[in-house]
C-alpha cells in the first residue's frame, strides 16, 4: 500500500510542477526571452550606430578635404596676431572649433545613412 500512495504522491507532484509551469512559468519563460531579445536587439543597435557614426566620419573628412575647407580654415587661423592665437589656445578654442567643425557635419550625414 505504501508504493500505491507514494506513486500516487509522485504523480500529484509532477501535476503540479506541470500546472506550474503552466500557470505561471510560461510567463516567466516568455518574460525572460523577451529581455534576452531586448538587449539583443538594443545592442545590435548601438554597435550599428558606432559604425555608422565612423563611416559618417569618413565621409565628412574627406567632404572637407576635397573641398578645401581645411585649407581655408588652416590659413584663417594663420591669419590671427601670435598673441591673440596663444590666447585662445589657453582657453582651447582651436580643439573645440575642430569638435564643432567634425561633429555638426558628422550628425548632418549621419541623416543619409538608412537605419541611422
Amino acid at each position: 500500500m505504501d508504493a500505491v500512495i507514494a506513486w500516487l504522491s509522485s504523480t500529484t507532484h509532477f501535476f503540479q510542477a506541470q500546472w506550474d509551469f503552466m500557470d505561471s512559468g510560461i510567463y516567466e519563460f516568455v518574460k525572460s526571452l523577451l529581455v534576452v531579445i531586448t538587449k539583443a536587439s538594443i545592442w545590435t543597435a548601438i554597435q550599428f550606430k558606432i559604425v555608422m557614426i565612423d563611416v559618417a566620419y569618413e565621409v565628412v573628412q574627406e567632404v572637407i578635404t576635397d573641398s578645401g575647407a581645411a585649407q581655408l580654415v588652416s590659413s584663417a587661423w594663420a591669419s590671427i596676431p601670435a598673441d591673440v592665437q596663444s590666447t585662445l589656445a589657453f582657453f582651447k578654442i582651436p580643439q573645440g572649433l575642430t569638435l564643432l567643425f567634425s561633429a555638426i557635419p558628422t550628425r548632418w550625414a549621419m541623416r543619409f545613412v538608412p537605419g541611422a
